[in-house]
């Protein structure tokens, strides 16, 4: 005789549905599928709905993912990902984590609102039109507002009221002893709603809860998950431009992807939560010293030495030169290539149109003019000593030079005195302890 089957646990039944629901996440929203296959789903109490980490440790109530149709579960756990695509994490800054958790609770839902075309589920925070507007003009309101202004949570589901406890009678002792003062009352037990009310603000994790959720898993091994999660993010936001951009180009888009306030919103994720830092310095450098514009306001220096009385206008910001020293020597061959590619970039975001390129070894080899275009397949030479001083020096006999970049390991000489110019080295996987009197240093990682 088979053995009657068992009822299925909370846990169980919504473990199970979380699953269900990651799977149709990534049929409705192929873009976020590599996300749905790298988190890891823990049922707890902990929090009302759901909650995810940086490193994709998603919490699901068992309760709600017990009881909830499967499809608001869809929106619930697609909701989580989209933490981790937008970066909640990251893009905050230092600004209070609960108010970006919330102003993206509100960008989130609205995206996925169009996307899956359903309404927001379970109470879930709704402002129509936020997937248009910027986390930073959200997370402005939110603390301006003030605490009536501040949702308590994404989620807002009535919760139930857990039964008091009933409490067996006091013996006749026990009662003369408390009025004698010799023995404290008994505590009151809160009520359900109290009892419910120490859920945590907001569906975001922080580092040390996920660290006291999953205490097996070291820092180190912390710090490469989170990192592979972002790696998916990245892959994330990209695939659901691409889709975007090729249902927008056939003319295919019938109401799922082809909405610019979302991909606009994705967009902003990869371009200023996941550049590495050594990037986001450099291109902070450039735009710090781009030049003002060339006007008669401002003469150029150079026409201080004219003898027929011609006075030239200072620079534009339109357009500008930038001049990059590099070290040719031979522990830099494999690496240089490949930097002045991503230069290529930041390039043309600052505005800069022409790149004065000074090579070195122990001496100039190389003086040469180029379009930023260029500089992904510029030709390098070179490769003896390092020594940077005969490009410095020559740069700082040119008044309108203002800025250089110097790319170089670290291993080199360079002028004991400050140049007349603003110096970035741009120390390509080079030596740790180089600490030169002058300029900044920004570790570049290839």
């Amino acid at each position: 005789m088979n053995p009657a089957p068992t009822t299925p646990t909370p846990e169980q039944v919504a473990f199970a549905n979380a699953t269900r629901a990651l799977r149709l996440v990534s049929a409705n929203l192929p873009h976020l599928s590599g996300l749905c296959h790298s988190v890891r789903i823990k049922v707890t109490p902990k929090y009302p709905v759901a909650a995810i980490g940086a490193t994709g440790l998603m919490l699901v109530n068992p309760r709600v993912f017990s009881e909830t149709p499967l499809p608001d579960l869809v929106f619930v756990v697609a909701h989580e990902l989209m933490h981790l695509a937008l970066d909640t994490f990251g893009r905050g800054g230092s600004s209070d984590p609960y108010l970006v958790n919330i102003a993206h609770d509100y960008v989130i839902n609205d995206i996925l609102s169009v996307e899956l075309g359903r309404v927001v589920p379970l109470g879930g925070l709704v402002r129509h039109g936020a997937r248009q507007e910027s986390l930073e003009t959200l997370v402005t309101e939110l603390a301006r507002n003030g605490t009536s202004g501040k949702p308590s949570g994404c989620w807002s589901i009535e919760r139930k009221k857990k039964p008091k406890k009933q409490k067996s009678p006091k013996s006749a002792m026990t009662e003369a002893l408390e009025k004698a003062g010799l023995l404290p009352p008994e505590p009151e037990e809160p009520d359900g709603d109290d009892a419910e009310s120490d859920y945590p603000d907001g569906d975001t994790l922080s580092n040390e809860e996920e660290a006291e959720l999953e205490p097996h898993m070291g820092p180190k091994e912390r710090g490469a998950v989170r990192e592979r999660i972002r790696r998916e993010a990245v892959r994330a936001v990209s695939l659901k431009e691409l889709r975007d951009q090729i249902e927008k180009h056939n003319g295919t888009s019938h109401g799922q992807g082809g909405d610019a306030g979302a991909s606009e919103t994705l967009m902003e994720a990869i371009t200023t939560a996941y550049q590495p830092p050594w990037q986001l310095a450099l291109q902070h450098w450039l735009d710090a010293v781009t030049p003002g514009p060339r006007s008669f306001a401002r003469p150029s220096r150079r026409g201080a030495d004219r003898s027929d009385g011609v006075i030239l206008p200072g620079r534009k910001r339109e357009g500008w030169a930038l001049h990059v020293v590099m070290d040719t020597s031979g522990s830099m061959v494999s690496t240089l290539p490949h930097i002045l590619g991503l230069l290529a970039s930041f390039c043309e975001g600052a505005g800069v149109n022409q790149v004065h390129i000074l090579q070195c070894d122990m001496g100039v080899t190389a003086d040469e003019w180029l379009d930023p275009a260029e500089l992904a397949a510029y030709k390098i030479t070179g490769f003896g000593g390092s020594d940077m001083s005969p490009a410095m020096d020559a740069l700082a006999e040119d008044a309108e030079v203002h800025a250089v970049l110097v790319l170089t390991d670290g291993y080199i000489s360079y002028p004991a005195e400050e140049p007349p110019y603003a110096v970035l080295w741009g120390l390509v996987d080079g030596y740790s302890s180089f600490h030169p009197p002058y300029g900044t240093v920004v570790h570049v990682k290839t």
